[in-house]
């Protein structure tokens, strides 16, 4: 099988570590729920044609999220403040640089915005692995809309079979797959991969296992 040209990364969840969104409240455990409650703010935007920032969907979600769990809501400025600086999941950084000495280009696409991703990237000691930061912001939608697909592979350059995006995020396989991208799911949160969603080119427990795999390629 010939190896892609570019590996194109989601942020949130599959680069970082949402755990920090529940840090006021001591609930580390609340993040990916948090996170996921967001992305589908975005999702139901990309349906009916909203426009919110996904900040703003953030926040949606944490409010929910406190009043169901009975939790003070004062914290949910402080969590938005960790959101902004998310930490890199421990297996990320040796994986990025194992897929750079092999001569892969590696990008992100995320739904945070293109600047805030930067931002988060930079805190999290991985931006200077990146050759292209990308954000559905450039497209006024949100992912998995194939419209936000097709904007990476028109700034990438190239075809969309020489791209392989890896997501923590069934939905995000499923998006790129329509789009004709090739897939990588990463288990993460969802620790089994939904039976709905497309069968992915690779699967990993982790990053590291990721990036063996497209190394072998």
């Amino acid at each position: 099988m010939r190896r892609p040209t570019w590996i194109l990364f989601d942020l949130n969840g599959t680069l970082t570590d949402p755990g920090p969104l529940g840090a006021p409240w001591d609930r580390p455990d609340l993040g990916l729920r948090i996170l996921g409650d967001a992305v589908r703010g975005g999702m139901t935007d990309a349906l009916t044609g909203g426009v919110r920032p996904f900040a703003d969907h953030l926040r949606a979600a944490l409010a929910v999220v406190a009043a169901q769990e009975g939790l003070d809501p004062a914290g949910i400025h402080e969590a938005t403040e960790h959101a902004r600086a998310l930490p890199a999941w421990p297996d990320a950084l040796r994986a990025l640089e194992t897929l750079r000495r092999g001569g892969f280009r590696l990008a992100v696409l995320t739904n945070s915005g293109a600047r805030a991703g930067r931002a988060t990237l930079l805190s999290a000691g991985l931006l200077d692995l990146f050759d292209a930061v990308l954000g559905v912001d450039a497209v006024g939608t949100f992912k998995p809309d194939r419209r936000t697909y097709d904007h990476a592979v028109a700034e990438l350059g190239c075809s969309p079979g020489e791209v392989l995006l890896v997501a923590a995020h069934a939905w995000d396989v499923a998006g790129a797959h329509a789009a004709g991208l090739r897939t990588a799911w990463v288990a993460r949160g969802e620790v089994v991969r939904l039976e709905t969603t497309p069968t992915p080119e690779r699967v990993g427990t982790d990053l590291r296992e990721i990036a063996a795999g497209l190394l072998a390629l």
